[in-house]
C-alpha cells in the first residue's frame, strides 16, 4: 500500500507516525511546502490537553474527544521516547483555574458551567487557599481559593517535533519531500492508494464554511517564577493561560482574533497580555521576553474539526485551538475507521461515510 500525507503540521505528524505503528509496510511519502523546522502553530502552541477546563466555553464532544486523547498521549509518548531514546516529557500536573477577588463572580460562573458539563469530583475539585498553598504555594499568595482540575497535562512539543522528524529518518517506507507544494490533490491521488490532506489553513481554497482564528502567544523565561501545572486564570477582558516548560520557562497565550493576518503582535496585545500576566505572579516582572510568537488556527463555523473520507482522499482540518486535545483520538478512530473497526470509533463527525 502507497499513501501520501499532504501538510507535516501537527496532524499531518501524528497520522504518519501512528500509520506506520499500524503497519510498517505501509510506503507513506510526506509533502509539506515548507522545511521541517518550519515554526508552524503546532510549535508555537502551549500544547496543553485539557478537556475538562476547555468545557465551560465549548461544545460537550470537546470533554469525551479530550479525555480519550489524553488517554493516548499517556500511551503514546513513553513509547515513542523508548523507541528514540529521547526524554518526551508530558506533564500530567493538572490545571488550576484561578481569578483575582474583584473578579470572583466570574470563576463562579466558570465552575458552574464545568458542573452542568458533568465535570464530576473527580475531574475537578474546588481548593481553599490552605490547599492552595500545597500544591502551588506561589499562587496562594495572591489568590484565595481555585478550581483544580487533576486529569490534564502539558505536552512538551519543543521536544515531540523532533523526536518525530528523526523517527521518520530512521524508519523504513517513510519518504519526506520538504519544500514541495503540493497544487492539485486529485491529480496526485492517481499515483496512491490514499491521499490524506492535513494541509490546515493551506487548504482553505477548497472547504465551505472554513476561516482563520489568529492566536498569539508570548515565551518567556522567569526564574524567579515556581508553577509546576498549567494555570488559567478568569478575567472579563484578558483570560490568560500558562504552560510551563523545562528550565523555567513558560507559555502565556490569551488572545483569539477573528483574523487570518500573520502580521506580529502589536504593542496593545502585548502589553495586555503581559500586564495581566504580572497581575497573576508579580516574579514575571523580571522574565525574560524570548519571543512573541502569532498562529493561525484553522477553523470551520462550529469550531470542531471534520473528516471528510473519500474513496482515495482524506480530509482532515478545522481542529481549532484544540490540536492536542483532539489529534490523537481523530486519528485513531480514522485509522481505526480505516481498517474497518467501526466499533472502535468516538468521533461523530466523519463526512461521507
Amino acid at each position: 500500500m502507497k499513501v501520501a500525507i499532504i501538510g507535516m503540521g501537527l496532524v499531518g505528524r501524528i497520522l504518519a507516525w501512528r500509520l506506520h505503528e499500524t503497519d510498517q509496510n505501509i510506503q507513506i511519502n510526506l509533502f509539506d511546502q515548507y522545511d521541517r523546522h518550519y515554526y508552524g502553530t503546532g510549535l508555537i502552541a502551549a500544547a496543553m490537553v485539557a478537556p475538562h477546563t476547555e468545557v465551560p466555553n465549548t461544545e460537550a464532544i470537546v470533554k469525551d474527544l479530550g479525555e480519550h486523547s489524553f488517554q493516548l498521549w499517556k500511551d503514546w509518548l513513553p513509547a515513542l521516547a523508548q523507541k528514540m531514546q529521547q526524554p518526551l516529557n508530558f506533564q500530567q500536573n493538572g490545571t488550576l483555574v484561578i481569578a483575582h477577588p474583584q473578579d470572583e463572580s466570574d470563576w463562579q460562573r466558570f465552575q458552574i458551567k464545568a458542573c452542568v458539563a458533568d465535570i464530576d469530583a473527580e475531574n475537578m475539585q474546588v481548593l481553599d487557599q490552605e490547599q492552595l498553598i500545597s500544591i502551588e504555594p506561589e499562587l496562594a499568595q495572591t489568590f484565595p481559593r481555585a478550581l483544580y482540575f487533576p486529569n490534564e497535562g502539558v505536552v512538551d512539543n519543543q521536544a515531540l517535533y523532533p523526536a518525530l522528524n528523526d523517527y521518520f529518518d530512521q524508519e523504513k517506507n517513510i519518504y519526506w519531500y520538504e519544500n514541495t507544494r503540493i497544487e492539485d490533490i486529485k491529480a496526485l491521488s492517481q499515483d496512491y492508494d490514499k491521499v490524506f490532506d492535513c494541509r490546515g489553513n493551506g487548504a482553505s481554497k477548497d472547504l465551505k464554511n472554513f476561516r482563520s482564528v489568529r492566536g498569539e502567544v508570548a515565551r518567556v523565561i522567569a526564574p524567579e517564577v515556581n508553577i509546576s501545572r498549567a494555570i488559567r486564570l478568569v478575567h472579563p477582558r484578558f483570560p490568560l493561560y500558562i504552560a510551563p516548560r523545562k528550565n523555567d520557562e513558560y507559555i502565556i497565550g490569551a488572545t483569539q482574533i477573528e483574523s487570518d493576518i500573520d502580521t506580529p503582535v502589536t504593542i496593545r496585545s502585548g502589553l495586555e497580555l503581559l500586564s495581566a500576566l504580572y497581575s497573576l505572579h508579580q516574579g514575571f516582572g523580571e522574565a525574560q521576553i524570548v519571543e512573541f510568537l502569532v498562529g493561525l488556527r484553522p477553523t470551520f463555523d462550529d469550531n470542531l474539526p471534520k473528516i471528510d473520507v473519500g474513496e482515495k482522499i482524506v480530509s482532515i482540518n478545522g481542529l481549532y485551538r484544540h490540536g492536542y486535545l483532539f489529534a490523537p483520538i481523530l486519528i485513531n478512530d480514522l485509522l481505526n475507521k480505516l481498517l474497518g473497526d467501526d466499533a472502535d470509533i468516538h468521533f461523530p463527525q466523519f463526512i461521507n461515510d
